[in-house]
């Protein structure tokens, strides 16, 4: 098994990706990084991911394969996780994970000296949540009444994410994209995702091989959207 080859746990420290990038050269492949508390949480787009002590908040170092492809293939281990708990949260593109419409998980990826760093925020047994994150955050805790053990919990997510990540290794590409349907929260709705330039308001069809979303726009033309802020409408 590769993920978890390596395992530093902190009680608190700033973000587990950057913690990472002090690491990067000296740690192998899978080297997982694991916070109690995170003071300056990462999300997308610089955005500060709320990261207190209860949440799962974890970070992997993973060699360039197919990069473009690793935020799709952690969603996918994130839900598998879940059904050890009969529990199916689904994957709303390009990096959230919700339970009942509710973000309970995000991810982020970054590049570094041509390795990748995969990070993972969990809101497991997450209390409460600033008034800013009420109407669209949540966690486990909250959302079923179940207090996890995070021990167990990320045994289940190691073995996921690593038996996820040998398969994109492998090209197994139609597999994961399966897993992923199965498992998305975007198949026939309608969408609005923001570009730097332009707006696309449409319906998901599907998803591509590099990770893209297809969308019919209203005039039925057809958009492979790889990135942008994507919001839900129906």
């Amino acid at each position: 098994m590769i993920i978890g080859s390596k395992f530093y746990h902190l009680t608190e420290t700033n973000s587990t990706n950057d913690y990472v990038k002090q690491i990067l050269n000296e740690t192998p492949e899978g080297t997982v990084v694991v916070a109690d508390v995170q003071t300056a949480g990462k999300g997308r787009k610089g955005r500060a991911w709320y990261s207190p002590e209860g949440g799962m908040w974890m970070s992997v170092l993973l060699h360039q394969c197919q990069n473009y492809l690793i935020p799709l293939t952690a969603g996918v281990a994130i839900c598998e996780a879940f059904h050890n708990y009969d529990i199916t949260p689904a994957i709303k593109w390009p990096n959230d994970i919700l339970l009942n419409g509710k973000k309970i998980a995000g991810i982020l990826t970054e590049i570094n000296d041509n390795k990748v760093i995969l990070g993972m925020g969990i809101n497991l047994n997450v209390r409460e949540f600033p008034d800013d994150l009420k109407q669209r955050a949540s966690s486990i805790l909250l959302e079923t009444k179940k207090h996890f053990d995070t021990q167990i919990f990320y045994q289940h997510l190691c073995r996921a994410l690593d038996e996820n990540y040998m398969a994109l290794k492998e090209e197994q590409v139609e597999t994961l994209l399966a897993k992923w349907r199965k498992n998305s929260a975007m198949l026939g709705r309608d969408v609005r995702i923001e570009l730097p330039d332009r707006e696309i308001v449409g319906k998901v069809l599907d998803i591509d091989q590099q990770g893209g979303l297809i969308v019919m726009r209203a005039d039925y033309g057809i958009e492979h959207v790889i990135a942008g802020d994507c919001r839900l409408l129906n």
